[in-house]
């Protein structure tokens, strides 16, 4: 593997509004930044070409985070389903049930609805609250979908997964052919609550990009916005080609020879494309002045078994649906010209369910019950410490695992899928720069970089922008002889994983006492998890085939 250093660049700024400003009451004030959620589905922490490992070309992305901060130690739940509630909650998983696995297609239940979502806080701000792309987040009940969850508008699907181009997507489980393929599928795409064919034939990563162009073309400057364009790519699709991208722009892809990977690396070269054209049309409609834009994936990527996309995790170890750093540290950036402080890397601790009072804190408003996340926003932008020293990544009854880390250190006791992906799975690419040295020029052309370098707080060279990719490496450590072998599922393990980011040496039997501690905070932990609400799969009441071939709420 690389041995490459992770390094911190010095971060600091302003915070938008005081504390004292940051009233109960709903201010209409027209200050109010606009939101911009940028989301990628199943990337991994390698698939990003200011990695110098990365076999995929984001040059959009990449200048997005040269313009602002790439947050490298960006934490989310392992999978799907729980990401987007905690996202969308500030609260753990644990902590709302939703911590085990994902709402398959049919299966009755959704996020609770007694949970107040970042759209409802910010709609009744004075917001216009937009989301494009996949939910799921349930939609066995009308109550469940987003449209009555805050969002003004929705235009994308409900399920899981969905075929890029027909938008079809498996009722899991239901029924199986010799082959193995699902044999019963659901048409699944809307624009608010009705099924829309508008878009059918055209590839989803195009349609999802032109619905956020109009949104924000149509949107008064004036007033604030929240739009969250969650992208399905490079998430496999649910279908019998798993990659899905349009032949011409595979062709393009002419430094790759395995056919899969140079069609994912195409999935993922649209959707940075067109992440540069919504932040290109935000330049357009004078509304970056006055903009926050984060970026990140919903967890890693899958390397093997279900739903596997050949994206990488390197150097980190694991995959999504595990309790490894490969499952839950994704690509991060978040951008502001209120930042005062950008263009540079920073290591502090960060985990999803924190944007919700960050974002709040910068509408003025204040969340009506607690929540499990920090308004980071005084970390981001005047270098403070993070408020944030321990993560419950998950605590899950049913699978019985356990994944924490506490102020350096993290415990893992248990695991998924009996141990099968618990190892390295990501390829180095021996550690070969892809794109050489006409990276930087590429990434100073892109359409990011065009509509952000105005707002930048110094001139940004070749120079430093060679500085700053140095700066997101990791550095694997080499074994020490005197550490344990990790076999989560026979004893609990043990890393500092400050030091040991890729989970090398499992300390456990070396420092006993610290094992017994981390013991003791998963037990305290432990007494205020609520047990997971998933619920059997529904098919009778489910089947499309009952519902004009279309999935759609059954249970009303």
């Amino acid at each position: 593997m690389c041995a490459t250093l992770i390094l911190v660049a010095f971060i600091g700024g302003f915070i938008l509004q005081s504390s004292a400003e940051m009233a109960e009451s709903e201010s209409k004030d027209p200050n109010k930044p606009h939101i911009i959620i940028l989301m990628a589905d199943d990337m991994g922490f390698n698939d990003v070409s200011f990695r110098k490992t990365s076999q995929v070309y984001t040059p959009n992305i990449d200048a997005l985070g040269y313009q602002g901060l790439i947050l490298n130690r960006h934490y989310v739940p392992h999978m799907c389903t729980p990401s987007r509630a905690a996202l969308l909650t500030g609260i753990n998983p644990v902590h709302t049930g939703m911590q085990h696995y994902v709402i398959r297609s049919c299966e009755p239940y959704g996020l609770p609805l007694d949970l107040i979502l970042l759209p409802q806080y910010l709609k009744k701000a004075g917001y216009k609250t937009h989301l494009v792309g996949k939910w799921h987040l349930g939609n066995a009940k009308k109550a469940f979908i987003p449209t009555e969850r805050g969002f003004d508008s929705f235009f994308g699907f409900y399920t899981g997964a969905i075929e890029y181009y027909n938008h079809t997507d498996g009722a899991s489980g239901s029924a199986v052919t010799e082959t193995g393929a699902l044999s019963v599928r659901g048409y699944d795409f809307r624009r608010n609550e009705e099924v829309t064919y508008e878009g059918f034939g055209q590839y989803a990563t195009y349609l999802f990009t032109n619905e956020s162009l109009k949104i924000i073309g149509d949107h008064n400057p004036k007033k604030p916005l929240f739009l969250v364009a969650t992208y399905n790519a490079p998430h496999a699709a649910d279908g019998p080609v798993l990659l899905e991208a349009p032949q011409d722009e595979i062709d393009k892809i002419n430094y790759i020879s395995d056919p899969n990977l140079r069609t994912f690396a195409a999935m993922m070269n649209i959707m940075d494309r067109g992440i540069g054209q919504i932040i290109k049309k935000l330049s357009h409609k004078d509304m970056l002045k006055n903009s926050v834009i984060l970026f990140y994936s919903d967890n890693g990527s899958p390397i093997e078994g279900l739903y596997a996309n050949e994206g990488s995790n390197y150097p980190l170890r694991g995959q999504k649906s595990s309790p490894w750093e490969g499952g839950i540290r994704v690509p991060a950036i978040i951008w502001s010209p209120a930042m005062k402080y950008r263009h540079g890397v920073s290591s502090k601790l960060i985990h999803n369910t924190d944007w919700l009072p960050t974002f709040l804190a910068l509408a003025g408003i204040r969340p009506k019950s607690n929540v499990d996340g920090f308004n980071m926003w005084p970390t981001l932008t005047k270098n403070l410490p993070s408020p944030r020293d321990e993560m419950i990544h998950n605590i899950d009854p049913i699978d019985q695992f356990v994944s924490v880390y506490y102020r350096g250190w993290k415990y893992i006791n248990g695991t998924t899928d009996g141990g099968q992906y618990d190892g390295w799975l990501s390829p180095s690419s021996n550690c070969k720069d892809q794109f050489g040295v006409k990276y930087t020029e590429s990434v100073m052309k892109s359409d990011t970089w065009k509509a952000l370098s105005p707002f930048a707080r110094k001139t940004i060279t070749s120079k430093t922008i060679r500085r700053i990719r140095k700066m997101t490496e990791v550095y694997c450590p080499a074994k020490i002889p005197y550490s344990g072998v990790c076999e989560p599922l026979k004893a609990p393990c043990l890393f500092k994983i400050t030091d040991d980011p890729c989970e090398m040496n499992n300390l456990a039997q070396v420092y006993p006492f610290r094992t017994y501690l981390m013991q003791i905070l998963v037990k305290k932990w432990s007494a205020n998890v609520v047990y997971p609400i998933n619920q059997p799969s529904d098919f009778a009441g489910c089947d499309p085939r009952k519902h004009n071939g279309t999935f759609t709420w059954w249970l009303d």
